[in-house]
C-alpha cells in the first residue's frame, strides 16, 4: 500500500468487480475531488459517468459506492460518517444514506476515498481489503446469516480488528428498503442500499490494516478538537444528544410540541407517551456507541429489559426508530420499540421504511382494503401481529412479498385507492417529524433529490418563535435566518430560509462532515467548518465553498433524476397532509395549503436557478463547473 499523497485523503477509487473478481485502482485529480469532494457528490458523478440512464437498480450494472470525501475518516469531531450511494430500488433515482461509527474511519485507511463495487457475483461472496490487498472470499455458508453472525464469521477468520459492511437476510431477498449495517449496530439505513448490495451476492465487505493519510495542519486540527470538546457542554442540543439516553429519547421531551407521527400520520397524539420518558431510557441504557474522534457520542445502546435471546451489541438506537416503530404503529411499549430495533439491525431493514409499510398495512386492514383473504390482519397496536408481518417481509412471504417492494408498489399492487395511505414521496417513505406543523421539513420532504429524510434541513422547531432553542437563531445569523418565525408558517419567507438551510448541510453531507456536529445549531459554526476542511487537506478554503459544494451536489442529483425521468411532477407529498387537519394537540388545524406549497416549490426552484421541470438549467449546471452535463 503506498504512502497517501494527499492531505486528508488518497486521491484513488478502488474498483471490485465481482462479475469477473477482480480490482483495480484509479487515481484523480485534486482538481476532480475540489469539484467532487466525497459523500454523494462525488457517488451521483460517478453513477453519471459509469452507468447508463434507465438500468435495473437491482441489475448488475448499478454501482455500488462507499465514498469517503476529503476530510472524512479522521479520528476528529464530526468526520466519522461515510456514504453508500446507488440508484435507489424505491424511487428509481439518486440513492444515498449516511452511516457514523468505525466503519469510516476504516475505509479511509484502506487506501480509496472510494471504494465503488460493480456487476454480480455468480455466488454469494465476501470481500475483504487488507492493507490494499482485496480477498475474495466464498460466502454461501454466510447466506442466510444474521447481521450478527456474519460479522461473527468475519472475526473468526480474520480477528477482531475489522471494519464490516454487511447486509442480514433482507438484503439478500432483495426487501426494497433493505439497509447495510456496519459493525453490528450503525446503518446505512435507507434507499435500499442493503438491497443493492443483496443483488450483487455481496454478504460483506469487510477492511482491515491500512494507513490513514496525515493532514496538512495537525496542531490546527486538535485544536480545533479541543473547542469543540469545550463547547459541546454548552450547547443544548449537543448536551442532550451526548448525555444519556441521548437524542432517541425525544417523543417525550419534544415530539408532543411539533405533533407526534401516530397510526400512519392519521393522529397527532397518543395515549400512553408516559412509557417513552427519560427514566425510562435510562432503565434499558447499555453504553455508548461511539465513533471515533468524537465526543458527541449520539447513539446509544439500548436493550429492552428481560430479553437474553437478543444480542446487545446489535442494539445501538438511532433517533427515529422511536418513532416510526412506536406511536406510527400505535405502540407504546418501549420494550418492543428496542425489541424491533435489534430486529432491524440484525435483518438489515431500515426501521423507517419499514415502520411506514407497517402501517400502511395496519391502516388498509382497518379500512377494509385489505382482508382475512390477505393474510391475517394487523391493526395499530398490535405488537405480535407487527412482528408476525415484519418477519413475513424479510423471508417474502404471503402479504410480506408484496410489501417488500415498498409502499408505492404495493399500493399500486394492491388498489383500490391504497395509494392515498402509502406515506411515500418518491418511492421513498416518509419520515417520523410531522410536515403539516414544521412547512420547512415539508418542503424538504418534497424536492429533495432522495426524497424525504429527516435531517434533510434544520427543523423549523429549533427555530419557532415559542418552542425554539435558546442558541439556534443567533447561531444561524450567519445564514441570514434574522427572526424566528413560526414553525407551521408556509410562505415566502420559509423558501430562503430552507434553501440556506438545505444548501448548507448538502454541503456538510457531501463532505461526510456529520450534522450533529456542525452548524448551524451545533458545535462548529460556518468558519470552523471551514477551518476543519482548511487543516485537514491544507486548501484556502472558506464557509462560501462549502456552501457551493451543497448546492452542486444539489444540482448534480436533480440532473441525475431528470436523467432517470423523475420530474417536478415527483415533488410532492401524500394528500393527507395537504387534506386532512392535525385533529387535535397543541398543533391542532395545522395543515399544508396545496397551492401555497406549490408557489413555494416554484420559489425555490428558481432561486436555485432550475426550470419548471426541477432540472437545473444550463446556465447553473455550467455555474458548478458542470458543463459536460449541460450539453
Amino acid at each position: 500500500m503506498s504512502e497517501p499523497i494527499h492531505p486528508g485523503y488518497h486521491g484513488k477509487l478502488l474498483w471490485i468487480d465481482l462479475t469477473s473478481r477482480t480490482a483495480r485502482w484509479e487515481e484523480r485529480p485534486e482538481d476532480f475531488f475540489r469539484r467532487y469532494p466525497g459523500g454523494g457528490l462525488l457517488g451521483t458523478r460517478l453513477l453519471l459517468d459509469h452507468t447508463s440512464a434507465g438500468i435495473d437498480a437491482l441489475g448488475p450494472e448499478n454501482l455500488l459506492i462507499f465514498a469517503s470525501s476529503v476530510i472524512a475518516g479522521q479520528p476528529a469531531p464530526g468526520l466519522a460518517r461515510f456514504t453508500l450511494c446507488a440508484k435507489s430500488p424505491l424511487t428509481g433515482g439518486i440513492g444515498e444514506t449516511r452511516c457514523e461509527g468505525p466503519f469510516g474511519v476504516a475505509l479511509k485507511a484502506s487506501g480509496a476515498d472510494a471504494i465503488v463495487v460493480t456487476g454480480a457475483s455468480s455466488e454469494p461472496v465476501a470481500v475483504l481489503v487488507d492493507n490494499g490487498e482485496i480477498v475474495f472470499v466464498e460466502a454461501l455458508e454466510w447466506w442466510g446469516g444474521t447481521v450478527g453472525e456474519t460479522v461473527d464469521r468475519a472475526e473468526t477468520l480474520w480477528g477482531a480488528d475489522l471494519a464490516v459492511a454487511a447486509i442480514g437476510p433482507a438484503g439478500e431477498k432483495r426487501v426494497c428498503f433493505a439497509s447495510v449495517v456496519t459493525n453490528r449496530a450503525f446503518q446505512a439505513a435507507r434507499m435500499g442500499m442493503g438491497a443493492v448490495m443483496g443483488s450483487k451476492n455481496l454478504k460483506a465487505l469487510v477492511l482491515r490494516g491500512g494507513m490513514l493519510p496525515a493532514v496538512a495542519h495537525p496542531e490546527r486540527l486538535r485544536l480545533l478538537a479541543d473547542v469543540f470538546a469545550k463547547r459541546m457542554p454548552e450547547n443544548e442540543l449537543s448536551r442532550w444528544q451526548k448525555e444519556p439516553p441521548g437524542f432517541s429519547c425525544w417523543l417525550y421531551l419534544h415530539g408532543l410540541d411539533a405533533a407526534l407521527c401516530v397510526n400512519n400520520y392519521s393522529l397527532p397524539i397518543m395515549e400512553g407517551t408516559e412509557t417513552f420518558k427519560e427514566e425510562e431510557f435510562l432503565k434499558r441504557y447499555q453504553g455508548d456507541a461511539a465513533c471515533p474522534g468524537c465526543p458527541n457520542d449520539c447513539i446509544k445502546f439500548l436493550h429492552p429489559l428481560n430479553a437474553p435471546d437478543l444480542d446487545p451489541r446489535a442494539s445501538g438506537t438511532h433517533q427515529e426508530v422511536t418513532g416510526s416503530m412506536g406511536p406510527n404503529l400505535g405502540i407504546a411499549d418501549l420494550d418492543w420499540v428496542l425489541r424491533a430495533n435489534n430486529f432491524c439491525n440484525q435483518q438489515g431493514l431500515d426501521p423507517t421504511s419499514l415502520g411506514f409499510t407497517l402501517s400502511f398495512a395496519m391502516e388498509l386492514y382497518q379500512r377494509g382494503l385489505l382482508t382475512e383473504a390477505d393474510g391475517e390482519p394487523v391493526s395499530f397496536g398490535d405488537m405480535d401481529g407487527a412482528m408476525r408481518l415484519m418477519e413475513q417481509i424479510v423471508a417474502r412471504e404471503g402479504l410480506g412479498d408484496i410489501l417488500a417492494e415498498g409502499t408505492r408498489r404495493a399500493a399500486e399492487r394492491i388498489g383500490h385507492g391504497a395509494e392515498k395511505y402509502a406515506m411515500q414521496v418518491k418511492g421513498l417513505e416518509m419520515t417520523v417529524f410531522e410536515p403539516r406543523s414544521q412547512a420547512n421539513l415539508g418542503l424538504g420532504y418534497a424536492v429533495a433529490p432522495i426524497g424525504p429524510r429527516y435531517d434533510i434541513c434544520e427543523h423549523d422547531w429549533d427555530f419557532d418563535t415559542q418552542a425554539g432553542w435558546e442558541h439556534s437563531l443567533n447561531l444561524a445569523r450567519t445564514l441570514g435566518i434574522l427572526e424566528r418565525i413560526p414553525m407551521n408558517y408556509l410562505g415566502p419567507q420559509k423558501v430562503p430560509m430552507y434553501k440556506a438551510l438545505a444548501s448548507l448541510w448538502s454541503g456538510a453531507d457531501a463532505l461526510d462532515f456529520c450534522l450533529f456536529a456542525t452548524a448551524p445549531t451545533r458545535v462548529f459554526s460556518m468558519p470552523e467548518m471551514a477551518a476543519v476542511l482548511a487543516a485537514v487537506t491544507g486548501w484556502e478554503t472558506s464557509d462560501y465553498e462549502i456552501m457551493r459544494i451543497g448546492e452542486r451536489r444539489l444540482h448534480l442529483m436533480r440532473y441525475y433524476n431528470w436523467r432517470e425521468g423523475l420530474t417536478a411532477e415527483q415533488d410532492t407529498l401524500p394528500d393527507r397532509f395537504f387534506e386532512e387537519p392535525l385533529a387535535s394537540g397543541p398543533r391542532q388545524g395545522d395543515v399544508l395549503n396545496r397551492e401555497r406549497f406549490r408557489e413555494c416549490l416554484r420559489m425555490y426552484y428558481r432561486m436555485m436557478g432550475w426550470t419548471d421541470e426541477g432540472s437545473p438549467s444550463s446556465e447553473t449546471l455550467l455555474d458548478h463547473g458542470l458543463e459536460a452535463d449541460a450539453t
